[in-house]
């Protein structure tokens, strides 16, 4: 298992390393003179700038007496990103919305949930060098609609989450240090978070890691958050953002993780590649009773509409 972990995180600094090299390159110089601390499109003459983008995939599969054999099947994700900076003087204040939901059928299975995700990250920073900040950190990441697990046999399904249910908040001090330009890495040895389950149906359970019948376990630790977005070419463009997260108060030593990735290649003005990777790890969390937790990934690919705004 920390094979695998290790292995995404050698894959998450070759991504930087491989951006940062092509940003050498006089098309990647002008794109990144356009380009902000996060990895944004950047007006130095306004405090605040603000902008996003929203994609819609889609797929299709369909077969008849086909040799090779397969099944029907099709699939629609929407993802909406949006982002708000301020900057004035030494203050300096990002926040980004991360929404995605996917839907997938295939013949003779209930239609399942591929994508299922509302990610809000607020970072405030006060300048005390270049490449230093003091810093204050808040972040919600939950779920917008009902998930479920399904059964092997394609027609079952047991509801698992929904709306704050489960819910992760997290609220930190500590320093934000930016190496390099579009990396910021923030640290904070005193984060409290705070895990929320609000459905009795799941609280009964102890889901999630909650006591049975709570809604809420406070959790007190050490918190490592890093990002990283930028223009690889002039039409590849990649979004990261690495969270580690270690409970004082229960095993510190098996770190929380939740990594997201995404890479997005424009073919046209309005449509593009895109591949969304994501890849956690909560010791918390088991998702067959009585094993122990697993590690979590989805990959998402697929060709569809862009839109920038």
């Amino acid at each position: 298992m920390m094979k695998k972990i290790f292995l995404g995180l050698a894959v998450f600094s070759a991504t930087m390393a491989m951006a940062q090299d092509n940003s050498r390159s006089d098309i990647q110089g002008d794109l990144d003179s356009k380009i902000d601390k996060s990895g944004h499109k950047a007006d130095t003459t306004k405090l605040w700038n603000k902008g996003g983008a929203l994609s819609l995939t889609a797929g299709q599969t369909s077969l008849s007496n086909w040799a090779g054999g397969g099944t029907n099947a099709y699939s629609v994700t929407g993802v909406v990103n949006l982002y708000a900076d301020y900057k004035k003087n030494k203050d300096s204040w990002d926040n980004n919305l991360n929404v995605q939901y996917g839907y997938i059928k295939t013949k003779g299975n209930i239609g399942q949930s591929s994508a299922n995700l509302l990610d809000f990250l607020s970072l405030y920073g006060h300048s005390v060098s270049s490449k230093l900040d003091v810093s204050a950190l808040f972040r919600v990441r939950t779920q917008p609609f009902d998930g479920y697990t399904y059964g092997s046999d394609g027609q079952s399904k047991t509801f698992s989450s929904t709306f704050f249910a489960p819910a992760y908040v997290t609220l930190a001090p500590g320093i934000t240090w930016k190496p390099v330009k579009n990396l910021n890495i923030f640290f904070s040895p005193v984060a409290a978070r705070a895990l929320i389950v609000a459905n009795h149906f799941l609280s009964d359970q102890g889901a999630y890691g909650v006591d049975t019948g709570k809604t809420f376990k406070f959790q007190f630790g050490a918190l490592l958050n890093a990002g990283y977005a930028a223009n690889i070419t002039k039409t590849i463009t990649y979004a990261g953002n690495l969270e580690l997260y270690s409970n004082y108060l229960h095993n510190p030593q098996n770190i929380y993780i939740f990594w997201t990735n995404t890479f997005a290649a424009k073919l046209t003005k309005a449509i593009a590649v895109t591949w969304n990777f994501n890849l956690a790890y909560d010791d918390l969390y088991r998702p067959t009773p009585p094993k122990g937790p697993k590690i979590q990934t989805q990959s998402i690919l697929g060709v569809g509409l862009m839109y920038n705004l």
